[in-house]
């Protein structure tokens, strides 16, 4: 931590002193404008005097002659500091110059006006001063020292001069123990200034890296986050919540604010108790769960909404379900398996029998018909109880698929019409083979068999893709049979539930449970042009799977 430390007080550092630089440049053209002024005002005031004269009273011509030169001086420097980029009037050099000739300009002023007794002296503790703030450092106590040598210097030339009026030494004493009083105290009011400054500055510098941090956190998290006003409007929604609410389209557009979100939001605000159940923003989309919370205590403040991905919970509510379904189905093999293979045993040795006749041996085939029916549903419910955990890993999907199809038209007493189209042809998803493979069995199977029953071929199409907004792959295996009645939509992937005569109602329920297993996610979608659509979402690619 040292380290950073040390680098984040040097970056501190490295600010105050630009920031000091700047404001000496700014300072040093304000003080450039007060110096014009200065020897504008001794101009007027030395022209414009009547009767006992105060300025110039040793030598007039001499002093109007440095005065003119002073102003001349002060205009040039002046209009430099606007024509010259300011980064050459940032350096305590140039203040330091400024200030010594400045007051060596006040003390030839003051000398031809009759020495410390003409009030001059005074003007020249505003250099110091001023000196003091432009030029940081010890450097600066050296422009006292410069003033209170000129000072007394000037009263002892002054001494020297027959015609001159009497030395005031103790007067420029005075006003050299000024000129160092001066500059201490505003030295150490600057420095005060400047400690203050870092502080401020560091804190500030704190606080920013602070919000850099919160906004990386918000934006990185994997929960949504979604900031609304009082009036249902969102001011603030990161990566996580656009992925998982879908809200940017293919241009990376923003979609609005889907309806359930601002429905859960608008109950919210009624009562603070209601907890939204989960949903999907769209079909295919992840289940999503959503609460709210108050930023602060007030009841108009905003509200923070937290959107949390459903399916690792699905996941493990699945797990659970399984565990206990697979205790169930031990029982029920012990308890009818056995018996039901009597059964068949007995049909079967019944169906051999020379004496029966044709209605018998009619019978004994019900019984047989049955008995593997109610066989291969046990089988499926074992299946359930047999699940292993996923071992997902990485694989093109179009090699997947041609490997699948192979696989399944062996396994086909009338092999089917597979069209495959992907859009890219290189996109890669993570899945378990094996356990896919039987969601694919169960999906191309019902698919070639509802396409046989309204077109007379087992045509299969499998499209696939990537998902241009989550990135994730999906895959659509779709048939030209008569579609899904609206009505069976609800009870579609219940177990149990079938509309032929000798289904067992457990494909599509078991195909949805294997995908929620891998973390994807299996759902149907109607075809305008006919027929059924089942969508599996697999998860992001590049993101294990628990």
């Amino acid at each position: 931590m040292a380290p950073n430390n040390s680098a984040s007080r040097q970056e501190v550092m490295n600010l105050v002193a630009t920031q000091q630089r700047r404001q000496a440049a700014t300072l040093l053209r304000i003080y450039n404008y007060y110096r014009i002024i200065l020897g504008i005002s001794l101009l007027v005031i030395f022209l414009r005097e009547i009767g006992e004269r105060l300025l110039g009273t040793l030598d007039p011509d001499a002093f109007l002659v440095t005065l003119l030169a002073y102003i001349g001086a002060n205009v040039v420097i002046a209009a430099g500091s606007l024509l010259i980029p300011s980064r050459f009037f940032d350096r305590p050099t140039i203040g330091f110059i400024i200030v010594a000739l400045d007051t060596v300009a006040l003390t030839l002023l003051m000398h031809f006006s009759g020495g410390v007794t003409s009030g001059l002296g005074t003007l020249i503790i505003v250099a110091i001063a001023s000196g003091a703030i432009l030029v940081p450092g010890r450097i600066s106590t050296v422009l006292p020292a410069i003033g209170t040598l000129l000072v007394l210097y000037e009263e002892f030339y002054l001494s020297l001069l027959p015609a001159a009026p009497v030395p005031d030494f103790f007067h420029a004493g005075l006003l050299g123990a000024i000129y160092f009083g001066t500059s201490l105290f505003i030295q150490s009011l600057s420095r005060r200034l400047q400690r203050s400054e870092e502080t401020s500055m560091g804190r500030a510098a704190e606080v920013e890296s602070l919000e850099r941090l919160n906004r990386l956190i918000v934006q990185r998290i994997r929960t949504g986050i979604v900031v609304f006003d009082n009036a249902g409007q969102s001011r603030l929604v990161n990566k996580a919540a656009r992925a998982l609410l879908r809200l940017e389209d293919a241009n990376g557009n923003l979609r609005p604010m889907p309806q359930p979100v601002l429905d859960s939001f608008a109950r919210w605000q009624q009562d603070s108790k209601y907890r939204p159940d989960p949903f999907r923003s769209e079909p295919g989309a992840n289940e999503i769960r959503l609460n709210f919370a108050r930023l602060a205590s007030p009841p108009d403040s905003e509200v923070i909404g937290f959107i949390e991905d459903n399916t690792e919970l699905t996941q493990q509510a699945q797990q659970l379900k399984l565990a206990a379904l697979g205790r169930l189905s031990a029982s029920i093999a012990h308890e009818i398996r056995n018996p039901l293979g009597a059964i068949s045993h007995a049909a079967q040795l019944l169906r051999e029998s020379p004496a029966l006749d044709k209605d018998d041996l009619r019978l004994a085939d019900i019984i047989q018909t049955h008995s593997r029916r109610m066989n291969q549903v046990i089988e499926n419910i074992l299946e359930l109880s047999r699940r292993r955990h996923p071992e997902p890993r990485l694989i093109g999907m179009r090699e997947w698929l041609d490997e699948f199809v192979l696989r399944f038209q062996e396994g086909q007493e009338h092999p089917a019409e597979f069209e495959i189209s992907l859009q890219p042809e290189d996109a890669e998803v993570r899945l378990d083979p094996r356990q896919m493979d039987q969601v694919l069995t169960n999906l191309c199977a019902n698919a070639a068999r509802y396409s046989e029953q309204r077109t007379g071929r087992r045509s299969v199409w499998l499209s696939g893709g990537i998902d241009t907004v989550t990135s994730r792959p999906w895959l659509d295996v779709i048939d030209e049979g008569p579609g899904v009645d609206p009505a069976q939509l609800e009870h579609l992937f219940e177990p149990f539930y079938t509309t032929e005569e000798t289904g067992t109602g457990l494909g599509l329920y078991i195909s949805r449970e294997l995908c929620e297993a891998s973390q994807a996610q299996l759902s149907y979608l109607a075809r305008q042009e006919g027929g059924s659509c089942f969508r599996i979402h697999f998860p992001h690619p590049q993101r294990q799977t628990a």
